[in-house]
């Protein structure tokens, strides 16, 4: 069995599904975000003096580390998309060297 094994198609394709992931989730959770807000007012549908201020905070905490979490998947695009880059620029600089 081989060592390695590569294929550049592959990893580009995962690559954008990982970037386009964050471009879907990010604005969905922003989105979240306003709803709940809008939710836990005086007029939203869900107030409770004391409570609904807890729950916003509590959300706005979660949303904040969901979208940190989110958008560190680009950082694993951006691995996959270098590890090809510099095979391909390996693979060229070797198969030029005679």
């Amino acid at each position: 069995m081989a060592d390695i094994s590569v294929n550049y198609e592959a990893a580009q394709l995962v690559a954008g599904s990982l970037n386009g992931a964050v471009e879907n989730i990010v604005p969905q959770l922003v989105a979240l975000q306003g709803a709940v807000n809008a939710l836990l007012t005086s007029d939203g549908g869900l107030w409770m003096q004391r409570s609904s201020p807890i729950l916003a905070q509590n959300y706005q905490t979660f949303n904040t580390s969901a979208t940190n979490a989110v958008t560190s998947i680009n950082s694993f695009a951006a691995q996959f998309n270098g590890i090809v880059t510099q095979l391909q620029a390996m693979d060229a600089q070797l198969s030029g060297a005679k």
